[in-house]
Parts: structure tokens; C-alpha cells; sequence
């Protein structure tokens, strides 16, 4: 995964939350998907990356 494609779904998904949040006019069980998308793909980027860490230091 290139650090662009990862810049990218990062900005993606935390601009997203905050502008899904500011709209009235959205459902709230497509703004709970949304947040829930989010947030599962946001903790795997982070697990992703930590894992990378710690398989660098221990090298």
C-alpha cells in the first residue's frame, strides 16, 4: 500500500465523518454505516502500520 493510497483513504475517511456528521439531511443508518466503515478500516491501517513497527525494531 503506497503512502499516497494511505494519505488518501486516511483524509478520506476523517474529512468524511466530519462532513457526514454537519449534514442534516443524511439517514442516521447511513451516517452509523459510514462511521462504522470508518472506523473498522482506520483501526486496520493503524494495526497494519504498528505491526510493520514492531517488525522493524525487532530487526
Amino acid at each position: 500500500m503506497g503512502n499516497r493510497l494511505l494519505f488518501l483513504a486516511v483524509i478520506f475517511f476523517v474529512l468524511g465523518s466530519a462532513m457526514v456528521s454537519s449534514m442534516d439531511s443524511l439517514s442516521y443508518t447511513f451516517k452509523s454505516t459510514f462511521y462504522g466503515i470508518a472506523m473498522i478500516v482506520l483501526v486496520v491501517i493503524g494495526l497494519v502500520r504498528f505491526y510493520k513497527y514492531l517488525r522493524g525494531v525487532r530487526d
